[in-house]
């Protein structure tokens, strides 16, 4: 397919269009789905856009298409496959949804207190300016200005690493399995066995 090579060439428009014209019905049935609604399709997009990208922003992933199948096809399958796999992290917050003897106000302190209790800075950081609305790329610089203002920045080979949306969704994956098992905790605290 002509717009997989503009893409593999550096071209990150083109795989915008195939995301967002091309499969983007297909996408979204996937989205409706597993989730039952369309609340997390910008994020998924999101994400599969990350994954395509690969860690290098080499586009990797998608160089190693190797066409046995129709593009469609496999897109649609890796699309698949990252929605399922993303779905424990996007859901957290809704499993405060599913604590019926609590107010919403309550259910706000509850994710709050959680969150307080995360003990690691960035994993604090980066979910609340998730919840305030911000995407993982303004997050990323958001909080490598953090970094500089605090003077914590990280080095590596002599070189300042600054965080990117990779590393945003990396430490988001990591936050958010760390804060479900604390609003657990806190669940269990304010309300016992229940």
């Amino acid at each position: 397919m002509e717009l997989v090579a503009v893409v593999l060439d550096g071209d990150e428009d083109a795989m915008l269009y195939l995301m967002y014209e091309r499969y983007y019905d297909d996408l979204r049935f996937y989205a409706w789905r597993y989730y039952g609604n369309l609340e997390y399709l910008e994020d998924l997009v999101n994400y599969l856009y990350l994954q395509f990208k690969g860690k290098n922003a080499d586009w990797q992933p998608l160089r190693n298409f190797q066409w046995r199948c129709s593009f469609r096809t496999w897109f649609c399958s890796v699309a698949s496959h990252l929605f399922l796999e993303k779905k424990s992290d996007l859901m957290v917050y809704d499993e405060l949804e599913e604590q019926d003897q609590e107010p919403e106000n309550e259910k706000a302190v509850m994710l709050m207190e959680a969150l307080s209790r995360l003990k690691n800075d960035d994993y604090r950081f980066v979910l609340i300016k998730e919840l305030e609305g911000y995407n993982h790329k303004e997050i990323a610089e958001m909080l490598g200005e953090n970094r500089k203002r605090e003077n914590r920045t990280h080095t590596y080979n002599g070189q300042t690493v600054v965080p990117n949306a990779q590393y945003v969704d990396m430490v988001k994956s990591r936050a958010v399995k760390e804060l479900k098992a604390i609003v657990k905790q806190v669940i269990e605290e304010w309300y016992g066995n229940n």
